[in-house]
This record gives structure tokens, C-alpha cells and sequence, in this order.
């Protein structure tokens, strides 16, 4: 008997058995998680395989009487999460196109042979898995990274848990939000009520480098936690900070505190050419997604935005 594929409105899924799929499936990340998706999508749909044996939601928009899928703010990686039960590419993309003919798609890590047929982009994302510990962490650090560490020690500096989640989201806003010119002022807002929500269930942590002289915070990061991994969902650097190579510290800090456990710790990308080499100093292993963008979007974008 063939597994029925079902296209359910987010309204209408029952959050439970959602959110036991994500969590029991390795390619189930934060941003699939009902809340998650609830509280920064405008709308989101899902396709349902089984009872939820494998999950897909899928972020629309409609203007103008176009539905059109779209990546939504603060949502890395989304795609077909679970057991398909052999299904092929071609039946799962039969049910997406039920939804939009067109738009924006974002596939996880491990549904590269899903979109195989199709074209598609591959998106950086760097990890470093937490269980070796921080000497094996450490002992893969690049030179240069080593040498900034070395010039960040020197200065008088405090390794803070603070709780203030407006705080890192205005730092974060304040210093680079004029590079995120997609993130709206409402995208924050609901990226701060969600932190709120994580918070209490003690999943938000945020760690922040002030001098402990003048207390004058030099770079901040707010983290997510699951089951699976530690995001970095947000990291600023402040004008001193950069200079003092504060953020170099910052992130050794936190693999320091967080290394034994079984989590991956999640750059979040990148592929931005600096921000990439950042990265890659403290020897992460890549494990890229995926990003599938339908063309036909790309010849109304003048109607939609």
C-alpha cells in the first residue's frame, strides 16, 4: 500500500507528532520546530507523509493572487525531514508545486539527493562537533587564530552570561542590519518574542566579552539550543572590539564552556567571503545545504516585493 502524501495548513498539524519528527530525525534543526516556524513565517503550509513519518513545511507569501514560496528571516534551512519510505524527487515535488508553482526553497543537509535533478546552490555551513572536547577543539585552530587569541588574552576582559536578549538583538540591529536589507523591523521583533519563548526553556544563551574595566561590551552572541545542536544565531562585534579581536575570544569561550557535550555547534554559514574565513580558522567541518530557486520568481519581482 503506497504512503499517502498530504498537504496540511499549519493551522490545521498537530504539533506534537510535528515536533517529534524534528526531534527524532538528525536533519530535524530548530527551524523546522512548530513554534519556530509559527512565529516568523507570514504562512507557512507543510507536506505530510504518513503519519508524520517525514515532514516538509514550506513559508509562503501571496500578493497580487500569486502564492509564491519564499526564505524567511532568521530560517536557515528547512527541507523534507524523516523517512520517505522510497518515495521519489519527482512525487515530492508533485506536492510542493501543489502549493507555488514558483519561489524560493531552502533543503537541509541531507537532502541533496531530493533536489538532485534540479538545479540548485549550495550554501555554506560550518559545524564543529562539541563531543571531543576543547583540547581537540583547540588543537585545530589556524595560526592566525591563534595569534588573535594571543593579542585578545592581553586585554582585561570578563566572559558574561547575560539574559538580555533586547540588548543582542539592538547590537546585532545597531551593526548590521544595513547588510540585511530583507530583515524588517518586524522580523526582529518576532525573532525577539521567539527567544523569549526559548529562554524560558532555558534553549537562548547569550555570552558577551565586556573590559572589565570600563564594562563596555566588545562582542556579544545569541545562541539557540535543541537537542542537536548549539546556533549562533546572531554575533556582533562592536568598533573596540574588532580591534582587541574580541569576537576570536568570544567564540573560543563558548566552544570552551559547551565542548563534552553531544551538540554540534552551528556557525550559521557563511558565504561571505570574510566571514567565511572567520570561520574557517577554527577548522569546522562544512556541511553545506541547499538552496533551490524556481527562475520564473525571478521575472515578477517587481510585482511581488
Amino acid at each position: 500500500m503506497k504512503i499517502p502524501i498530504n498537504i496540511i495548513p499549519s493551522h490545521k498539524i498537530d504539533a506534537i507528532k510535528w515536533n517529534d519528527c524534528v526531534v527524532e530525525n538528525n536533519e530535524g534543526l530548530i527551524y523546522s520546530q512548530y513554534d519556530y516556524l509559527n512565529t516568523l513565517c507570514s504562512n507557512w503550509s507543510a507536506i505530510v507523509i504518513g503519519n508524520y513519518q517525514a515532514i516538509m513545511p514550506l513559508p509562503w507569501r501571496k500578493k497580487f493572487g500569486i502564492t509564491y514560496f519564499y526564505a524567511p528571516a532568521f530560517i536557515q534551512q528547512l527541507g523534507l525531514i524523516g523517512n520517505i519510505n522510497g518515495l521519489t524527487s519527482k512525487e515530492i515535488f508533485k506536492s510542493i508545486r501543489s502549493i507555488a508553482n514558483f519561489g524560493d526553497l531552502l533543503f537541509n543537509y541531507k537532502n541533496e539527493l531530493i533536489i538532485s535533478t534540479h538545479n540548485y546552490l549550495k550554501k555554506n555551513n560550518y559545524t564543529i562537533q562539541l563531543l571531543q572536547g576543547y583540547q581537540s577543539i583547540a588543537s585545530k585552530y589556524s595560526k592566525d587564530l591563534l595569534q588573535n587569541l594571543q593579542k585578545a588574552e592581553k586585554i582585561n576582559y570578563n566572559y558574561l552570561h547575560e539574559t538580555n536578549i533586547s540588548n543582542a538583538i539592538e547590537l546585532f540591529e545597531l551593526y548590521y542590519g544595513n547588510r540585511f536589507k530583507h530583515i524588517k523591523a518586524s522580523d526582529f521583533k518576532n525573532i525577539e518574542i521567539l527567544c523569549l519563548k526559548y529562554q524560558e526553556q532555558q534553549q537562548c544563551i547569550i555570552r558577551t566579552i565586556k573590559d572589565s574595566l570600563t564594562q563596555q561590551t566588545l562582542a556579544t552572541a545569541l545562541l539557540l539550543k535543541d537537542n542537536k545542536r548549539l546556533y549562533l544565531l546572531m554575533n556582533t562585534t562592536l568598533n573596540d572590539g574588532r580591534k582587541l579581536s574580541a569576537n576570536h575570544l568570544l567564540i573560543d569561550r563558548i566552544l570552551h564552556e559547551f565542548s563534552g557535550q553531544n551538540l554540534l555547534f552551528d556557525f550559521e554559514g557563511s558565504n561571505l567571503d570574510g566571514v567565511k574565513t572567520f570561520y574557517e580558522n577554527y577548522h569546522p567541518e562544512n556541511q553545506p545545504y541547499f538552496h533551490y530557486p524556481n527562475g520564473l520568481l525571478t521575472r515578477l519581482k517587481h510585482l511581488i516585493k
